[in-house]
């Protein structure tokens, strides 16, 4: 049995904490100890079990809608630093949720609901679950597996919000995923998560290319399953530090030379600083967002007639 331990149900910061695995400076990372450490503490319940430390419960409410609300799960053996919450993960999560901002991911030509949607190492997989919420047939939540608690965390989120919004365990098996996947890697399998084979329309990846080394290996995850006529590449991402600047925008030359996705759109949103590591570098704390899609495709297509 998994026990959870419930953190900070009042929490409405759009920027909580940290997901993923990019290189920290020594007074970021002990800061993330400290934070991490402080989010798993076990309240005083009279004893527990080895379990009781596994796994946070939060709930994230989105800035500009008070009204919606997403309870997430954190693993504390997550890999790298998917036990906390990026602000791209938030902002992508934000203009699922707000109809009057979709449009920035989806292109305004978009049909809504999408068909099939995939999350690249989703962590707390707050566009995942705002995607559920808001109707997407098909959503599929994927993670690098390392152990299974992270795994656990996510099917108690889907489980725990299915339940607030009345969502049926019928459906939400019909309607949701959640899977291993290694970047560049079993592309075939991911696309076959569902009988019908199909290709997603929506792939989305939240402070994932932090690490140029490996930007072939997701582009390659991309590339293998994206519908090539209709789906968009939804690539949310801030500036760290920990490289050079030109070194993490090269993963978009790269995505157009060799896999021929094309920039349709882009947007920038301003946050404070990134919480979860105690930074309050606005410049950090920032979140672009570039939009995706293959040559030929629709949504490149409508940019040539612009």
């Amino acid at each position: 049995m998994i026990r959870v331990r419930e953190q900070g149900a009042g929490h409405t910061s759009p920027q909580t904490q940290t997901t993923h695995l990019f290189t920290m400076s020594n007074s970021d990372e002990e800061y993330q100890r400290r934070m991490t450490r402080g989010l798993f503490a076990a309240a005083d319940d009279g004893g527990s079990d080895d379990e009781h430390d596994e796994i946070a419960e939060q709930t994230w409410t989105c800035p500009s809608a008070a009204s919606e609300s997403i309870v997430y799960h954190l693993a504390f053996s997550a890999p790298g630093h998917g036990d906390s919450l990026w602000n791209s993960s938030a902002c992508v999560a934000e203009h699922v949720l707000i109809p009057e901002r979709r449009w920035k991911l989806l292109g305004r030509g978009s049909r809504w609901p999408p068909s099939k949607c995939v999350e690249f190492e989703a962590g707390a997989a707050l566009p995942s679950l705002a995607l559920i919420k808001k109707g997407a047939r098909r959503v599929v939540l994927t993670d690098r597996f390392v152990n299974e608690q992270t795994f656990d965390a996510l099917r108690l989120s889907v489980d725990k919000n299915a339940k607030r919004w009345g969502l049926s365990e019928e459906e939400v098996k019909e309607r949701v995923g959640i899977e291993h996947h290694a970047w560049g890697e079993g592309v075939e399998e991911l696309v076959q998560v569902y009988p019908s084979s199909e290709k997603a329309d929506l792939l989305i990846a939240s402070d994932c290319i932090y690490n140029p080394s490996f930007h072939r290996a997701l582009l390659r995850s991309a590339a293998g399953a994206i519908d090539e006529e209709r789906g968009v590449f939804v690539v949310g991402y801030s500036l760290h530090g920990n490289v050079p600047e030109y070194q993490i925008l090269n993963f978009f030359e790269v995505a157009k030379v060799e896999f021929g996705f094309h920039v349709t759109s882009e947007f920038l949103q301003h946050y404070d600083g990134q919480e979860g590591i105690g930074s309050s570098d606005k410049k950090r704390g920032d979140v672009h967002v570039k939009v995706l899609a293959k040559e030929g495709s629709v949504h490149c297509q409508n940019n040539d007639e612009r």
